[in-house]
């Protein structure tokens, strides 16, 4: 086996290997994604080939100046599934990773690695545990999916919206607001904001990086400290196009108000069917949502919805235990 870094070249290779048309149902992002992923000097690409044929990757980006990291998707072809192959693959180029990184930091290992687990695959979770990951649980979002045509729609927003309150694009002036204590402990779950699913810390530095990759983000005007922010975006998959809307709050009616101005604002871009994936972390929130998309707007609900689980690995604790461990003595 050979492992390296990914190039633009291994485009067709990965989507011929990473099974893009079923994966999350065919909504994947990683066709959009790819070269993004090979650019971006924060972002760890790792390919495995056998005999020059691409059998695994795994994608993982660095956060927060390389503190934390993500661990964003390993895939393996579907030839060497179920033999031991994948739990080599993942061991090695989780290594390998953990290197490259603590060498692009000057020799500092990273503090977290965080990463979302299906609670679908159970295999996933098995071959972590088989690896001895001391992955802790912290938290779940519920992703559910809804389908529209724009033309269908875009008439019915301005009824749905009647005495909803308002919430307003984001502001670089509006970050004392979601820096507070407060705002945290009330609405978001370990100080950590989910952006298209992924695990951000709260920050001013993150909320402008938001910004700059072209994330719509809405957050309600209370004063002094706001009760709730969402994040949008879009992408196409396999299946089409898609617009994530990611919403942090606790109250149904602003949980509301955030998915009817997501949807305007996908209307204002976009024509045709769109897939809208709305996560929400408040379990609480699903059936809102559920009832709000479906009777109120009217989207048509896709049998596609997940449940996933947020944990982390403490790696500086996971590498203090390790070196820790006595060496056993051989036996002769």
């Amino acid at each position: 086996m050979t492992m390296r870094d990914a190039t633009h070249d291994d485009f067709q290779a990965v989507m011929n290997m990473a099974c893009p048309d079923t994966f999350r149902d065919g909504f994947d992002y990683l066709p959009a994604k790819f070269h993004d992923f090979v650019d971006d000097p924060d972002t760890v690409f790792l390919l495995v080939e056998v005999d020059g044929e691409v059998i695994f990757l795994r994608v993982t980006f660095m956060q927060d100046g390389g503190e934390t990291v993500m661990s964003k998707t390993f895939r393996a072809a579907k030839k060497v599934q179920g033999r031991g192959v994948s739990k080599t693959c993942t061991w090695a180029t989780l290594l390998r990773t953990e290197a490259n990184i603590t060498e692009m930091r000057s020799g500092r290992l990273p503090k977290l690695l965080h990463g979302l687990k299906d609670t679908e695959r159970r295999e996933v979770d098995n071959l972590n545990k088989d690896m001895g990951l001391p992955f802790r649980d912290k938290s779940v979002i519920n992703i559910m999916y809804f389908c529209s045509d724009a033309a269908a729609v875009k008439d019915q927003l301005t009824d749905a919206q009647i005495s909803l309150p308002t919430p307003v694009p984001y502001q670089p002036a509006d970050i004392h607001r979601l820096l507070p204590p407060a705002f945290s402990a009330a609405v978001l779950s370990e100080g950590l904001v989910f952006v298209d699913w992924d695990p951000h810390y709260l920050s001013e530095s993150n909320m402008k990086k938001f910004v700059e990759a072209g994330c719509y983000i809405l957050v309600d005007p209370t004063e002094p400290v706001a009760n709730s922010l969402s994040f949008g975006g879009s992408y196409m998959t396999p299946r089409g196009r898609v617009y994530h809307i990611d919403i942090h709050c606790k109250d149904e009616a602003l949980c509301k108000a955030h998915i009817i101005n997501h949807v305007k604002n996908a209307y204002s871009q976009y024509t045709g069917m769109i897939t809208f994936c709305v996560m929400v972390i408040e379990k609480g929130l699903k059936d809102v949502v559920m009832k709000f998309c479906v009777k109120d707007l009217p989207f048509k609900h896709l049998p596609h919805d997940h449940t996933y689980v947020h944990h982390d690995i403490d790696l500086k604790g996971w590498q203090n235990a390790k070196n820790a461990r006595p060496v056993p003595k051989s036996k002769y």
